[in-house]
């Protein structure tokens, strides 16, 4: 039976043995050589070891057992030895060896099913740390850990589930592992073994057993048999323009590719090329011009990264064909790229950035290129050309491709700035230096031309528009930002900035890109129809062309949907409902504020946490890396942004925004709830600023507004109740005597004003005297915190925390005496600056909820792809996804009624959405409860840390459900106007 399977063991075979990082740790604490293993293998050790593998010990539970062990066989006495919490460490940690990963890489592109059996354990009690390197799942097929099955090697029964869940027989597979007790049981059950060695004779033994010589590039096959070159005729080429001796021993296939057939050739003398022809058989007029790519790859030699060109031949073979050096280096056809770091998939995107700008910084007329493509027109003629390419290949009619044809033909753009233009573009048309994010080669240049750089840059970045499951053309379009963000891949407006950036060009403008784009996923679906084509007509490149044809239909379909969307985004009016749809201003704030919370405020959660609960200056210093964040969106211009143009037209305080794009942006600033205060973004200063800004004279704005503005002070308020419609309710005892006002009053829950930076707050109180209407009864004055008189008494804890250093404290005002100059707006007139400020700030405080609610959102499904319970991740059980899709609902829900909201707010005002004010106050937090209520539900315990940010999340949601004003109060008011209105 032939073999379909190869089974690998991790440690003595993918990575060093264990035993490799023990004489590390023996080394660093000064420990007998050789002395780890033996108190591992004793007897008094060893039980504690086989626990450990089938995950009932962790790291951290083993190693004071360990040292109490060895301490007593070595006549040691000292503290606990980290031998498994270090290992477990540095295994997660490290990288496989460069030789194995190459190993099962060939083995998978030859078609064999590859599979991982380890002995491994957990790091820690919580079972939350990584158990393997990161990019072992991107390399197996199936994965059996032992501390997760409870099953160990050499236990017969883990490989029988290795055989069951992968539907094979024993005489399928092929085992590796360096240790011979673990091989015995696997050899009786009539699994071939290898006992591995070293890395060299382990990749020897298992070619000898499947027949395959791994020394080729495992990006290479065997050819079929209408793909094999005349040897002696290429023997012949090679050792004419080489040396005599130089002769051919291997010809091999690449597997890259499905336009011009691509052929790895190895001499006996160990010299590498690469052969590139067309193909054979009828072809379309003006395709695969290799004399063409051959060309301009010449006269860019020593420009631009690229194989060493060796000679171009028309007769030697069927069809004409250039011969260049074999690059060794690494090739990712994934654009996901799942065997690297989120670090590092930003620096392969970034590196191809870079490098498409060098290939249109070349000045192509210095370098003999002037007439390798007209200057003018290039849009309109590579559409053409296209068109026809796809006119002559069609083997039915496809609706949807007349339609993006027609529209690419009315809405062609004019000519700009012509450069080379590499015409394929993409990161499967890269080969990287194999030790470092840098390009060595660009490949497939059989489209290049001089041309539209733009229509380059939309070439690479049409992977983003390609759907994730399309095996034979993949995409990464199913990733939202959110996931790009996590796996550390630019989005497509990252990269354009950085291609603007690299190319010291504007930023393109949104609907022209669409026209690119659109132009693109075009080319492409002709592209696919031609290959599709030539497999009817039996002389395509790739064994896999005749699966294209519903590819084309797919894609035509994308690109419709992209004009779609750009017409639908021209009609949504004032109304913004989606960032991208913003002005330019607004969308430059929204992709800093982003990148300072993902990239430096979520990072440091946990630390500012534990600083502002336990920290010993947590009430007098504020965290200092909290405050760099501060100088950082300062220097960038993203401060102050909760200062819309409906309160400050002229934009003397802020930058502008409409209160619909600061709704976009504070949602990103509630991802974290240490976020706002960033951008000086914070409640309650942003309320108290506003009220500032409308009401405050010129006196009270210079003194206060600017210093709050700057960021040097913060503030508080003094209200019984925020809710501005109960507002003639309120206690608190304002007299005049002269020429200033005397107050007297007690109240808890006084936010902010603890902390170390607090210097005013908003008083609102009724001043005595005759009795005015209930709406002139209120009357705000503001009170500097270091008045005489002023007490504060204690700060109260709200779900168990004190919240500093702002906190929630318990005030008395005992004969406080403060100007009269202090008044705002004049007596009386409180309860309309309440109103006055009625509205943006409840707009901030829904769009937190809404970036709490999405956060959540994030967590729950990192919880549901990793954790496992009963044998299933939980993404398997029904309800778990039930409750993500119900949550899903709920927050896009939310989000379209507070941004229905803002855009009243911004058009018709804060009276007239009085209505929607109200909703947003009873929406938004008991939708956020009841996200983050499943999230926390589906974390467990963990979820009421602060390892999460949902425990914090549900005491903001909860607080803000009276912060805010009880539900019953808001309802209330959203009653007496249903039943006013007529509709």
């Amino acid at each position: 039976m032939p073999i379909k399977a190869v089974i690998f063991d991790m440690g003595g075979v993918l990575l060093p043995a264990p035993m490799h990082y023990w004489k590390t740790v023996e080394t660093a604490h000064n420990l007998r050589k050789g002395s780890i293993v033996e108190t591992i293998m004793s007897l008094e050790f060893y039980s504690f070891f086989k626990l450990f593998e089938i995950g009932e010990l962790t790291s951290e539970d083993l190693d004071p057992i360990f040292t109490r062990v060895y301490n007593y066989q070595n006549n040691r006495v000292g503290d606990i030895l980290p031998i498994f919490v270090e290992i477990s460490a540095q295994i997660a940690q490290s990288p496989l060896l460069p030789e194995m990963v190459q190993l099962v890489k060939s083995l998978r592109l030859a078609g064999y099913r590859t599979i991982l059996i380890t002995n491994n354990f957990f790091t820690d009690r919580a079972k939350l740390l990584p158990t393997i390197p990161h990019e072992v799942e991107s390399l197996f097929d199936d994965i059996l850990e032992s501390c997760r099955l409870s099953l160990r090697k050499p236990e017969r029964q883990i490989y029988e589930l290795a055989l069951e869940r992968n539907k094979l027989q024993p005489s399928e597979c092929v085992f590796l592992d360096d240790l011979g007790p673990n091989l015995k049981p696997a050899k009786a059950m009539g699994i071939t073994t290898i006992k591995v060695i070293n890395s060299q004779q382990a990749i020897q033994d298992l070619g000898n057993v499947l027949k395959i010589d791994f020394s080729h590039p495992p990006e290479t096959r065997d050819c079929i048999p209408r793909e094999i070159l005349p040897i002696e005729k290429v023997n012949d080429l090679i050792t004419r323009n080489t040396s005599s001796d130089n002769k051919v021993e291997t010809i091999r296939k690449f597997r890259h590719g499905q336009s011009n057939p691509t052929y790895y050739i190895r001499t006996i003398k160990g010299s590498e090329y690469v052969l590139r022809k067309k193909p054979s058989g009828n072809l379309l007029p003006k395709a695969h011009q290799v004399d063409r790519e051959f060309q301009i790859m010449n006269s860019l030699q020593g420009f631009l990264p690229l194989p060493k060109t060796l000679l171009y031949d028309e007769k030697t073979l069927d069809t004409p064909f250039y011969l260049m050096e074999y690059q060794k280096g690494r090739l990712f056809l994934n654009p996901s790229l799942p065997e690297l770091t989120p670090f590092e998939r930003r620096k392969v995107y970034e590196e191809a950035l870079k490098t498409l700008a060098m290939i249109h910084s070349v000045d192509y007329e210095k370098i003999g290129l002037k007439n390798f493509g007209r200057a003018d027109g290039y849009m309109e003629r590579n559409l053409k050309r296209w068109s026809d390419a796809y006119q002559m290949s069609k083997t039915e009619e496809i609706p949807e491709m007349e339609k993006l044809e027609s529209y690419l033909k009315q809405n062609i753009p004019k000519s700009g700035k012509s450069t080379i233009v590499h015409g394929d573009f993409r990161i499967d048309n890269l080969i990287l230096e194999e030790n470092e994010i840098k390009v060595k080669g660009i490949l497939d240049w059989e489209l290049s031309t001089i041309g539209d750089p733009l229509s380059d840059l939309a070439t690479f970045l049409f992977v983003y528009y390609v759907p994730n499951r399309m095996k034979l053309l993949p995409g990464i379009g199913d990733h939202s930002e959110s996931d790009l963000h996590r796996m550390g891949i630019p989005t497509i407006k990252e990269c354009l900035e950085l291609y603007a950036k690299y190319t010291n060009t504007d930023l393109v403008d949104p609907e022209l890109w669409t026209y690119y784009m659109v132009f693109v996923v075009f080319r492409f679906a002709s592209i696919v129809q031609g290959v599709y084509m030539r497999s009817q007509l039996k002389n395509a490149s790739s064994t896999e062309a005749s699966m294209l044809g519903p590819l084309v239909r797919k894609l035509a379909a994308e690109g419709n949907q992209m004009i779609s969307k750009l017409h639908a985004s021209k009609s949504y009016g004032q109304l913004t409902i989606i960032p991208s749809g913003m002005s330019s201003k607004a969308q430059k704030y929204h992709e800093i504020v982003r990148d300072i919370v993902h990239n430096d405020v979520i990072p440091l959660e946990l630390e500012l946490m534990e600083y502002y609960e336990e920290g010993p200056d947590r009430w007098t210093i504020p965290h200092p890396k909290l405050e760099k964040l501060k100088e950082k969106a300062k220097s960038m211009g993203a401060w102050n942004l909760f200062i819309s143009e409906h309160i400050d037209p002229e934009q003397k305080y802020g930058k502008g925004l409409t209160n619909v794009e600061y709704a976009h942006i504070c949602e990103l600033m509630g991802r974290s709830i240490f976020a706002p205060e960033v951008f000086n973004c914070q409640a309650p200063d942003t309320g108290n600023m506003e009220v500032l800004i409308k009401y405050g004279s010129e006196e009270q704005k210079k003194k206060w507004l600017i210093p709050l503005l700057n960021g040097e002070i913060k503030s508080c308020e003094f209200n019984t109740s925020r809710n501005p419609f109960l507002t003639f309710k309120m206690k608190g005892s304002i007299v005049r005597i002269g020429e200033e006002y005397v107050i007297n009053a007690r109240k808890w829950f006084i936010s902010n004003a603890s902390h170390p930076k607090c210097r005013i707050c908003v008083f609102m109180g009724q001043v005595a005297g005759s009795k005015k209407s209930r709406i002139f009864q209120q009357s705000m004055i503001l009170v500097p915190m270091q008045t005489e008189g002023i007490k504060i008494v204690r700060n109260t804890h709200v779900f168990g925390s004190q919240d500093a250093p702002g906190a929630h404290p318990e005030i008395t005002f005992t004969n406080v005496r403060v100007p009269i100059d202090n008044m705002l707006l004049g007596e009386g007139r409180g309860f309309e600056i309440a109103q006055g400020r009625l509205g943006p700030g409840r707009i901030h405080h829904a769009m937190r909820l809404i970036g709490h609610a999405e956060r959540a959102i994030d967590v729950m499904k990192d919880r549901l792809m990793t954790r496992v319970a009963f044998g299933r991740k939980l993404v398997q059980f029904d309800s778990l996804r039930k409750e993500l899709a119900l949550s899903r609902c709920e927050v896009e829900q939310a989000r379209l009624l507070v941004l229905k909201a803002a855009h009243m707010i911004d058009t018709v005002g804060p009276k007239e959405a009085k209505s929607e004010i109200a909703m947003i106050k009873v929406v938004a937090p008991n939708m956020a409860i009841n996200i983050i209520d499943r999230a926390i539900q589906q974390q467990g315990a963990r979820g009421l840390t602060p390892f999460t940010p949902l425990a914090s999340f549900y005491v903001w949601a909860r607080s803000l459900r009276i912060a805010d004003g009880p539900d019953a109060v808001h309802l209330e008011t959203i009653a007496k106007i249903e039943l006013k209105s007529r509709l």
